[in-house]
């Protein structure tokens, strides 16, 4: 392959599985790829705007050091009725460790895409603070609340626009990659069973019982905000409730799925990295080095089979 193709990044929405783009980010840059333009939607605007800014490295140290325990200490859960997170202690932290960022100032065009509420408008963000465009663009409806900017309510730009392939059109670049992480399942192996199977699993915390207490406190802290008590009479209504909300979620993910697909025939990207919604919850960012990995293995089988097309042709 010729050193030195620029290509056009579409990173998709997928939660804590959106830290697989930083592995394929790496796997373009080793492969001689030049990354030239990027559209992002929830974490791939996140991780988009960060690999831009210059600083996936920091980040990508600091998410793979990340516990279950820290990761629930960095919910900052709310009591209102728009979600159960805040999602302002997560951004604050990251300020912390890597400055104040501004967008306007990349050298690589940049694209976060949000959805405004009021006027059910898909949002294109090219200018601001990087980490109040990544909290827009990433406000999962029911989980995380709403964010004000200017006059506009917005949320999860995966609401209408899970893969953004529209901002890079017209393609400036040799090639346009979109990075699907709500991919069809099917023949896939995830890396953690890879893991297990070859004895080489020291990406996976054996700590069981650090998992359970993880879940059950999640799940409390969610039964706490949808106002529920312990008593056997109100089980049923429990049950039913949590089942209601994860029929919605199902739904939307069913939505999502769906929508990737469509763009993906619509805009016919030169390469499609496919990571499938399996790999991982929305909220597993303590397996990072895992969805990392995630990342760098679809990578790398989406640009053989481009290779091997090139060859063909």
């Amino acid at each position: 392959m010729e050193r030195g193709i620029s290509v056009s990044l579409a990173l998709g929405s997928g939660g804590a599985r959106g830290l697989a783009h930083i592995g394929v980010i790496q796997v373009l840059k080793e492969e001689g790829f030049t990354i030239g333009n990027i559209a992002g939607t929830s974490m791939g605007a996140c991780v988009g705007g960060i690999y831009c800014a210059g600083k996936l490295d920091v980040f990508e140290d600091w998410m793979s050091k990340l516990t279950r325990r820290e990761t629930l200490r960095l919910m900052d859960f709310t009591m209102s009725t728009q979600g159960v997170l805040k999602g302002q202690k997560v951004l604050e932290h990251l300020k912390t460790i890597l400055g104040e960022i501004r967008i306007e100032d990349f050298d690589i065009p940049y694209t976060a895409i949000a959805t405004d509420v009021r006027t059910k408008e898909e949002i294109w963000m090219r200018t601001g603070d990087l980490y109040t465009v990544i909290r827009a663009s990433s406000s999962i409806p029911t989980l995380m609340m709403p964010s004000k900017l200017n006059e506009r309510l917005l949320i999860d730009g995966g609401v209408l626009n899970p893969l953004p392939l529209e901002p890079l059109m017209p393609k400036i670049t040799d090639l346009v990659v979109a990075v699907n992480i709500n991919a069809n399942a099917e023949n896939h192996v995830r890396h953690r069973e890879v893991l297990l199977s070859s004895g080489l699993d020291k990406l996976i915390d054996p700590n069981e019982e650090e998992t359970m207490a993880y879940t059950s406190r999640m799940v409390n802290s969610v039964k706490g905000w949808l106002n529920m008590t312990k008593s056997p009479e109100v089980d049923a209504v429990q049950e039913s409730t949590l089942n209601y909300l994860g029929m919605l979620n199902k739904t939307y993910d069913f939505m999502q799925d769906r929508m990737c697909e469509q763009s993906i025939e619509i805009h016919k990207p030169d390469i499609v990295v496919n990571i499938p919604r399996t790999v991982g919850a929305t909220l597993e960012f303590y397996r990072a080095k895992e969805m990392v990995e995630e990342g760098r293995i679809a990578a790398k089988k989406a640009i053989a089979n481009w290779k091997l097309k090139q060859l063909v042709q």
